[in-house]
């Protein structure tokens, strides 16, 4: 029994040992945030762990490029929604005008229809023209908006991409400053002869 218990101690102590030969925890970065072991680090967390890299401050590197693709990403989301908006607008203009002209031709044709038919027919189409330009205001601010949107939304794609990439690069400075592991050791259990006689052998 007493030979188990000392081959159960050693065991442990053993795997204590191997433990303290384990490599130092890398840094991966997750959108704007670093996680260690899967733990999220905080902005001021993530900032610390930047502010000595190598005995080289890169915090203020680290939160400006943050910052910058924060930016980007709220200038994708909002020049889409912008865009979205005035491709609606759009689309309200086109229908404002489509039924100005019909409604503009219709009461035009009647009230100039006591004139005779060419002065029902002029009426019609000055009042359908008349119609049809009260959607342009509409579909050119619209317009205005698409365009805005979309330039908005295309500039942000590649501040977002840039700044992501300086940040994934201080992440793999912070992973290169850490020092190499040591190698593990070999551990070995067997069972044959040893000093006391017969029994499991642990090397390590």
């Amino acid at each position: 029994m007493k030979k188990i218990f000392t081959v159960l101690v050693l065991l442990a102590a053993a795997v204590s040992a191997h433990a303290q030969y384990a490599a130092p925890s890398l840094a991966e970065r997750k959108g704007c945030t670093i996680k260690i072991d899967g733990e999220k680090l905080s902005q001021e967390e993530a900032l610390r762990l930047m502010s000595n890299i190598d005995g080289e401050d890169y915090s203020a590197q680290w939160a400006n490029a943050r910052g910058w693709r924060t930016a980007g990403i709220s200038m994708i989301a909002g020049g889409g929604a912008i865009a979205a908006g005035g491709a609606m607008t759009v689309l309200i203009g086109a229908l404002t005008s489509a039924l100005g002209a019909t409604i503009g031709g219709a009461t035009g044709a009647i009230v100039g229809s006591i004139g005779g038919e060419e002065q029902a027919n002029q009426s019609a189409s000055e009042a359908a023209q008349k119609g049809a330009d009260a959607g342009k205001p509409i579909i050119t601010g619209g317009l205005i908006a698409m365009g805005i949107g979309l330039a908005t939304h295309i500039a942000g794609i590649p501040l977002t991409v840039v700044n992501s990439v300086k940040m994934s690069k201080l992440v793999d400075r912070y992973n290169e400053s850490l020092p190499e592991p040591e190698p593990a050791p070999q551990m070995e259990l067997s069972f044959g002869a040893t000093i006391n006689g017969v029994g499991l052998r642990l090397s390590f």
